[in-house]
């Protein structure tokens, strides 16, 4: 093995002929190579073959295997803990029974009971506004054909008006015809003109729900959407 030239603008080099292993910008080209200390890269290291190392610090981008230490026991999901791998013992998942177990809060905006051919139902949040007595608006819509049933749960208020008005409807659809029965509403003050009218029907494709306001003052709408799969 030969280091030559051992300083100059070519680098290090291997063997005779000369191969360059250092080059004057500072790559290193190597078929394999053995640190027996830490090594320390500032900048980006861009490798094609396999990189084996006790400890890894740092970026990583690209493909891992191997076994990764994380902390926490078996099952335990891991999550980013400020930056840092965390886990906990409340948020578990067994892949034997594919359960996920969470002990607290689960906070969502839609919620899907049932995967693939097994999808039942999903459960989701909506919010809606008008501000004129117009009949016939429509404050959801939905592809007909993506559901077999559909459930509201109505709470609409007019601040102004001091009314609140909470109202669950349900309804049945096959192919254009839409059926539908309104459980039940109860008006706050019990005595008030309550809020609106509410109705479910098919229109052009969609299920939509609608309401007829009693009043032009502005009406907030926060809808609970429980949709059954066709």
């Amino acid at each position: 093995m030969a280091a030559d030239p051992f300083n100059s603008k070519g680098g290090y080099t291997v063997g005779i002929p000369p191969i360059p292993v250092i080059d004057a910008n500072g790559n290193i080209t190597a078929e394999n190579a053995t640190f027996g200390g830490n090594v320390e890269i500032n900048g980006n290291g861009i490798f094609t073959g396999n990189i084996t190392a006790n400890v890894f610090t740092g970026t990583f981008e690209g493909n891992i295997s191997g076994n990764v230490v994380v902390p926490g026991s078996n099952t335990w999901v891991l999550f980013n803990n400020e930056g840092n791998v965390g886990s906990s013992e409340y948020m578990t998942f067994d892949s034997s029974t594919r359960l996920l177990t969470v002990n607290g809060d689960v906070v969502a905006n839609s919620v899907t009971l049932g995967s693939g051919l097994l999808e039942f139902s999903t459960q989701r949040v909506f919010f809606a506004t008008t501000a004129s007595p117009a009949p016939d608006q429509i404050l959801y819509s939905i592809v007909a054909n993506t559901i077999s049933s559909i459930d509201f749960t109505i709470i609409a208020t007019d601040v102004t008006g001091n009314n609140r008005q909470t109202s669950k409807l349900f309804a049945s659809v096959l192919g254009t015809e839409v059926g539908y029965y309104e459980i039940a509403t109860i008006d706050v003050p019990y005595l008030g003109p309550g809020v609106g009218d509410f109705a479910v029907a098919y229109d052009t494709g969609n299920v939509v729900l609608k309401v007829q306001p009693v009043t032009s003052n502005l009406v907030d709408y926060r809808i609970m959407v429980t949709s059954y799969k066709e």
